[in-house]
């Protein structure tokens, strides 16, 4: 994520000078495609690589030492990264979460995981993988929790969770596991920085038919699209794919409720459960 945010800013800084990526390497005597690389920050970030590029640009030195001291900072972990046995790509979503301002999320066939309560979550991630211990199951419970901090932190991030009827209905756990994780939604959505919809079963097909997703904004940085899929993720930056999906997730909201007749209806189903 570091690298991202100095990534971007080196991007900015040539861009803004109207340069291009091969007029940067003939002055630095590299090649086109490294400035092209660093600036996309996958490779890894080399400090003397970056301390370059910033003095071409004739960066100011308050500046400078920000964006190096942002880069040296890399070995210094968040809790998610600390964590003993979270899976890696727990790991990178959780980083990206706590750097996003806004994140959208639609899920059809579960609640939201920063929208769980710790015995749905358990319940759930029981049922999709029965095969972990129970310190595994434990762990993987309580880092869920931990991640859900991020929606109630001073500089919580804008939320839309948008989830398909069916997933309130699916029966996780025992009947009182579903009502408290039911009328939990109600609670939380009623946060300033939540915004809870369900689409209704009667709505038909719809674009969130072809699965869940996660968009991810950030405040300096490019957007970020997260597809899940069992043991698979993929994060996707390419602007295609960021409008496709942003499309998808405006087909949806045209369908789902508003936020009063969506609380009706998780009313609805929690008195069904009895």
């Amino acid at each position: 994520m570091r690298s991202r945010t100095v990534a971007s800013e080196l991007r900015g800084m040539r861009e803004k000078r109207g340069l291009s990526c091969a007029e940067v390497a003939k002055t630095l005597g590299v090649s086109a495609s490294k400035i092209s690389r660093i600036e996309t920050g996958n490779s890894g970030l080399q400090v003397e690589d970056v301390s370059a590029l910033l003095d071409f640009y004739q960066v100011p030195t308050g500046k400078k030492q920000k964006l190096l001291g942002l880069l040296r900072r890399g070995d210094q972990k968040g809790w998610w990264e600390r964590q003993a046995g979270l899976p890696h790509l727990w790991r990178t979503l959780i980083d990206f979460e706590n750097k996003a301002v806004r994140i959208q999320n639609y899920e059809a066939l579960v609640v939201p995981g920063l929208l769980q309560t710790s015995e749905y979550s358990a319940a759930m991630i029981r049922g999709t993988e029965p095969r972990l211990s129970n310190a595994e199951l434990d762990n993987l419970v309580a880092s869920r929790m931990a991640r859900q901090t991020l929606l109630t932190r001073a500089t919580a991030p804008r939320f839309l969770a948008v989830v398909h009827e069916v997933a309130l209905r699916i029966p996780v756990g025992e009947p009182g596991v579903m009502k408290r994780q039911l009328r939990h939604l109600l609670a939380i959505a009623e946060r300033p920085n939540i915004d809870l919809h369900v689409v209704p079963t009667a709505a038909g097909a719809h674009a969130g038919l072809r699965g869940p997703f996660v968009i991810l904004d950030f405040a300096e940085e490019p957007s970020l699209a997260f597809v899940e899929n069992h043991d698979t993720g993929i994060f996707l930056e390419e602007d295609a794919d960021l409008a496709g999906y942003r499309r998808a997730m405006r087909n949806i909201l045209n369908l789902a409720l508003a936020p009063g007749d969506t609380n009706e209806l998780i009313l609805s189903v929690i008195s069904e459960l009895g």
